[in-house]
């Protein structure tokens, strides 16, 4: 069975989709009846799924019975216009919940994961203040932290908007952090510490299942007082941690999302938290231009369309 990736324009198809969100039923303009669309995709891609009822109460039913995060059969015939979408004709197409899927054909998720953590492990032993080294080893030795670590996304949807992107993100913030630090007069080893912890509250931020959601308690307060509160935790178990270098840890997690706004936790004091958040907005940007597509894209996480340069022959 294919991927949305893999269909071509006017092809009929059969695929498995889950449905990500109920667009509205709506009523025909030129004739009698109604029809409803869907967002729908899988790990490849999203589009619509337009279902044309030829009897008003049934279209209704089956519009009724179908729930975000269902896993529907479609068979149908793909176009492929500005927004891509499946043409399901009720008198002669099918559009049905299954209930036997394989969740891993609607999360992607990163193929190189233990590379990606032996790189952050050798982060952590570069680490060599014995206040910092034994915070990292709290996390980094423990089999369930990072269980859950490598296998959480990074965000819910868009760059690193799958299993494992957690990690990938956290690498290559921590990466970026050290060579900054070759540049800059800072605490070289507070920063990476900070950059390696500070999203490890996404850990707790999502719901994986056909698609990733996000907890309430995430929703409520957001990942960085997640992560803080699981940093500040551990550092509380750890005798005569410095005072000075906790809070200035502390501060750069909490304040890594803004360093000119207000409707944040706190505004950013510290040099190390300046890089810190410049270092993750970079790498959250440059993802953006991973977009597969053709030469233009637009990105909802930037506000603009964005160049992905020409194809190479």
């Amino acid at each position: 069975m294919k991927f949305v990736n893999e269909m071509e324009d006017g092809e009929s198809v059969d695929i498995l989709l889950v449905i990500r969100k109920k667009l509205g039923l709506r009523e025909y303009r030129t004739k009698f009846g109604k029809y409803f669309v869907l967002e729908a995709g899988d790990k490849t891609g999203t589009l619509l799924i337009k279902y044309w009822g030829n009897d008003e109460r049934f279209t209704e039913k089956v519009y009724e019975r179908l729930k975000e995060g269902d896993v529907v059969r479609v068979r149908g015939t793909f176009q492929k216009d500005n927004s891509p979408y499946i043409s399901v004709d009720a008198e002669y197409d099918e559009l049905e919940i299954v209930e036997n899927y394989d969740p891993d054909r609607f999360i992607p998720r990163i193929e190189n994961i233990e590379e990606l953590m032996e790189n952050i492990f050798k982060l952590t032993e570069e680490v060599e203040n014995v206040h910092l080294s034994r915070l990292l080893e709290f996390f980094f030795s423990d089999e369930s932290f990072l269980e859950r670590f490598s296998s959480s996304p990074g965000s819910s949807f868009g760059a690193y908007a799958y299993l494992g992107g957690l990690a990938e993100h956290t690498l290559h913030v921590a990466m970026i952090c050290k060579e900054l630090s070759n540049i800059y007069s800072v605490n070289r080893e507070l920063l990476i510490t900070a950059a390696l912890l500070h999203d490890i509250g996404k850990i707790e931020a999502y719901e994986i299942g056909t698609s990733i959601k996000i907890r309430n308690e995430a929703k409520l307060l957001g990942h960085t007082v997640l992560s803080y509160n699981m940093v500040e935790g551990k550092i509380r178990e750890i005798v005569d941690f410095p005072q000075s270098l906790k809070e200035q840890l502390l501060h750069a997690i909490i304040a890594h999302h803004s360093p000119i706004v207000d409707n944040v936790p706190q505004r950013i004091r510290t040099k190390e938290a300046y890089l810190l958040f410049y270092a993750n907005m970079l790498d959250n940007s440059l993802k953006e231009f991973d977009t597969e597509g053709e030469e233009w894209a637009y990105s909802r996480k930037m506000g603009r369309e964005i160049y992905l340069g020409l194809e190479q022959d």
